[in-house]
């Protein structure tokens, strides 16, 4: 009888021993698969904040500095209201002369592009033998800072800084061949409107046959490249 009473308190020990380890490796289970979500979830987290980083560089876009630049060009005028200086320009153009308005109070036309004055002396003696008078004008560029984002804004840049480079340089063959390089590669079969003219106007400047030709169309590469920064801006 007590043999019995003895075994039935050993099988009641060995019960509860069983249960508390039951209990204790249910805890610890449970445990584990809450500190594995933890981690999951912080996982998930930090994903998430990387990608909407990602995200949040690409809707922004880049930042594009030009830096400061100074080319010359042949002033043809200079009028005391912008409508005269208009009217002289779109004259000049009827001539098929890619003349442009500079500045404003004075309003002052001005035709062709180059790195120094002296650099301007066949197109000034082009433009003379066709009756213009020119005198050399010194044009200054301040650094200019905006943002590039959306289609296209890789060509974008590379056709901007393409153009600060003549300006600062002049007009080169390297400067020219690199914008077809440039386009070829990453404009796509349909590359951003906006662009388009900027290209053209290129072609139309690689397509004369000398330095002179092509400074008359020069700083109408200038004033284009004004158009797309603007348009990109807003204004």
């Amino acid at each position: 009888m007590r043999v019995m009473k003895g075994l039935e308190r050993i099988r009641i020990v060995i019960v509860l021993i069983l249960g508390m380890m039951a209990l204790g490796l249910l805890t610890w289970g449970i445990g584990k698969v809450y500190l594995e979500l933890v981690g999951q979830s912080r996982r998930i987290k930090v994903e998430e904040t990387q990608k909407s980083k990602k995200t949040s560089n690409t809707v922004d876009g880049i930042v594009l500095v030009l830096p400061k630049a100074t080319f010359w060009t042949c002033q043809v005028g200079v009028f005391q209201n912008e409508s005269n200086a208009q009217l002289n320009r779109e004259k000049l153009q009827g001539l098929a002369l890619n003349a442009e308005v500079i500045g404003d109070n004075p309003w002052t036309v001005g035709i062709g592009l180059g790195y120094s004055a002296n650099e301007l002396k066949g197109t000034r003696q082009a433009l003379a033998e066709k009756g213009i008078p020119t005198i050399p004008k010194q044009m200054v560029v301040p650094e200019r800072t905006f943002r590039v984002a959306g289609n296209g804004s890789q060509l974008t840049m590379e056709l901007l800084t393409n153009v600060n480079t003549i300006l600062q340089k002049g007009l080169t063959v390297e400067a020219l061949a690199k914008e077809k390089q440039v386009w070829d590669t990453l404009a796509g079969d349909h590359p951003p409107k906006e662009l388009e003219g900027l290209h053209q106007l290129y072609s139309r400047i690689r397509a004369k046959p000398n330095i002179e030709e092509q400074s008359v169309l020069g700083l109408s590469l200038y004033f284009e490249s004004q158009r797309v920064i603007n348009k990109f801006s807003g204004k």
